[in-house]
């Protein structure tokens, strides 16, 4: 029996011959992520050429920790998960439950899946997936009788700061949480056979030394010289035993396929589906069911996926790999977190190089906001903020004058001033952006019916309501219409002389500005960062210059492609006549592959110039200011991959919310809005409002 720390200096494979079978109560690790990085050592494990060759070789290596388990032991497993790098899509590997799964298939028995979410993970810029929030803990022992007692199956346990360039360091209170999950007695051996900076070591030497100490004892394996030396600062470790390495075998797992079950077709949305199974069986159907030939005619090819399971299995996790066979590509693994579990929602789309499929992230980034209800009369945005993210290039100014305002007294119409220039900008209310935002509809040019659609990519794009081929030529584009508050606004403008957006004479609106009877009539603001407006960037207040609607990028590039072809013009014809640094931008926006891009609006004027004005080319000029609440991000912060707080209602409402069509959006927006306001049976009578 081991009555002492030590730490064992080599490879892991051989370290683990120094520990005696049948000694080790429990086990936590972290080991090498698959082609995460490169720790400079030959042969390490992580830099194997496949994912089955890295799981194979895991297998074998945790096969011989098993036989250091005692019989009620405990292995806590923490391992990230990697993409399949592919043109235009990559494909989530599931690593972690690829390697479970046959962990359990060599001996190891699943107690449970621990899902630790980082409250401070890493932010990210991908627009096309949910940021990656959370990681797998793996519970793992050798038989039913374990010391595991077991707990909440969702832990929040932000990454920890370290002053080494080990960035992928174990939070100690992760391992505390851990350690609290089993029952622990004297003499019992704790080890991490990938100890890395020592974090396991740390955190049993704190326990042996607490108020309520339990004599423990921790074995840490590293290979790396310079882990080693941190190891032995951090923990306090005198005696390291090393060890050469040896030569073993293992091969690549070899990967099943999913039984053959009848296939459940979910059919229901074109455009999508979110689907939740109740068990395995019903979830391996509906997985199933995406390689019929119904379910692929059904659905459009730029169609996004949700499919779920609410009692899961491991099954469940491993097979969800296998969609890429079936010309499919996993993007992201959500977890669901409800009464302290969870489970998985699947989201995945057709593995096509043709288009790319309909993600609107936008519509669900988070913004929130500082107080719910405001009363926006009492307060002053001279002065505030404003980030233009509308153009190739940032810039910054700040609100000079308010123009006019909503009923409620929130800012409609600003002026601003830039470096040496101003403008008047429209104002989005915090109630309606999502509504503008989404407002352009579509109409018939023969028939003047709504379209649900602007543009199919790979459809056919037929009028639903008179059956006439659309965006074939000039005589077929849809008419394009703007939101009447916007039209109302953009003619009140112009009748002023003044369009949104456009250079204006701020001295003058300045002038103006002294002559009201405001109280801050007559006063010059030399310091414009002692101004009400400005003390509002301390709440992280500030308003961001953006494009005002949301736009396919297809139907742009088609709509741009018949007005060229209109003007008989080619690519080429269109790139000569723009500036020589649009020669290798220009091109971009006729593509409707994964390839293209959006005009920004000072490229709208250029193209104006060339092509012609155009009700779609209008819509792409309209910039507006709205209101952020978040420092980090203009846009605001792109959301995870872990959901809380929500009922199965509005779950599905916000995974429906990230492929749904303009006119089906608003109609979640408006449910959400008016379910929002309608009092409930809970609440109080006197909170109520009376009738007049």
């Amino acid at each position: 029996m081991i009555k002492m720390d030590f730490i064992i200096h080599g490879e892991v494979y051989a370290g683990l011959d120094l520990l005696d079978d049948n000694s080790v109560a429990v086990a936590i690790t972290s080991p090498p992520y698959w082609r995460q990085r490169d720790y400079g050592f030959e042969g390490q494990i992580g830099q194997e050429e496949t994912p089955e060759e890295y799981i194979g070789r895991l297998v074998v290596v945790f096969s011989k920790l098993r036989r250091k388990m005692r019989d009620d032991g405990v292995f806590f497993l923490n391992i990230g998960d990697k993409y399949l790098h592919r043109y235009g899509k990559s494909h989530l590997l599931q690593i972690p439950y690829r390697l479970a799964y046959h962990m359990v298939r060599n001996g190891w028995l699943l107690l449970d899946i621990i899902i630790w979410y980082k409250p401070n993970h890493m932010p990210s810029s991908v627009e096309d997936r949910f940021t990656n929030t959370y990681e797998p803990v793996m519970v793992l022992g050798r038989s039913e009788r374990s010391i595991y007692i077991g707990g909440p199956q969702v832990v929040k346990i932000p990454l920890q700061q370290t002053p080494w360039k080990h960035t992928a360091i174990f939070p100690e209170k992760l391992v505390e949480e851990m350690l609290k999950r089993v029952k622990l007695d004297d003499g019992d051996l704790v080890l991490d056979p990938f100890a890395g900076t020592g974090t396991v070591g740390v955190v049993v030497r704190r326990m042996r030394e607490g108020l309520l100490p339990k004599k423990i004892h921790s074995v840490l394996i590293e290979r790396g010289d310079e882990f080693v030396n941190i190891m032995r600062q951090r923990t306090g470790i005198e005696s390291v035993k090393s060890i050469e390495g040896s030569p073993y075998e293992w091969a690549p797992v070899q990967e099943e396929r999913p039984p053959d079950l009848e296939p459940k077709e979910v059919v229901s949305d074109r455009h999508g589906e979110v689907f939740i199974a109740n068990t395995t069986e019903e979830f391996l159907s509906a997985l199933k069911g995406i390689t019929t030939e119904r379910f692929r005619k059904f659905h459009r090819e730029d169609a996004l996926y949700f499919f779920g399971v609410r009692n899961w299995t491991l099954k469940d996790l491993y097979y969800a790999h296998t969609i890429l066979h079936e010309g499919y590509v996993l993007r992201n693994m959500l977890v669901v977190s409800q009464g302290g579990r969870w489970f998985p929602v699947f989201m995945f789309a057709a593995n096509s190089t043709r288009v790319a499929y309909r993600f609107y992230l936008d519509r669900v980034r988070t913004t929130p906001r500082t107080r719910d209800s405001r009363n926006w009369w009492n307060e002053d945005f001279i002065g505030m903020r404003v980030s233009d993210v509308s153009g190739k290039r940032t810039r910054e100014g700040f609100v000079v004058h308010v123009l006019d305002r909503y009923p409620d007294g929130f800012p409609k119409i600003v002026a601003v001033r830039w470096d040496g220039e101003g403008s008047l900008e429209f104002v989005l209310h915090p109630e309606r952006d999502e509504l503008l935002m989404e407002g352009l509809i579509y109409r018939c040019p023969r028939c003047g019916g709504e379209l649900e659609e602007p543009y199919d990519p790979v459809g056919d794009n037929i009028c639903p309501h008179c059956g006439t081929r659309l965006w074939t030529g000039l005589e077929s584009l849809p008419i394009v219409e703007e939101p009447p508050e916007v039209r109302e606004i953009v003619e009140e403008l112009e009748s002023m002389d003044y369009r949104v957006g456009e250079v204006v004479n701020v001295e003058r609106l300045e002038e103006r500005r002294r002559k009201t009877r405001s109280k801050f009539a007559g006063l010059e603001r030399f310091n414009w960062g002692a101004s009400p407006g400005a003390r509002k960037l301390m709440l992280g207040e500030y308003f961001t210059k953006m494009r005002l609607y949301r736009l396919d990028q297809p139907a742009v590039a088609q709509y741009l492609t018949i007005l060229r072809r209109w003007r008989g013009l080619s690519l080429r014809d269109v790139i000569e006549r723009l500036p020589s640094s649009y020669r290798h931008t220009a091109g971009h926006w006729f593509r409707k592959d994964f390839g293209g891009s959006i005009p920004v609006p000072e490229d709208i004027t250029l193209l104006e110039g060339i092509l012609g004005r155009d009700g779609m080319l209008n819509a792409l000029r309209r910039t507006a200011l709205k209101f952020q609440t978040v420092k980090a991000s203009a846009k605001g912060r792109n959301p995870g991959d872990f959901i809380e707080g929500m009922d199965d209602t509005e779950i599905i409402n916000y995974l429906k919310k990230l492929y749904l069509p303009r006119r089906k959006y608003i109609e979640i927006i408006n449910y959400s809005s008016s379910s929002a306001r309608a009092p409930s049976d809970s609440t109080p009578r006197s909170s109520r409002a009376k009738p007049r």
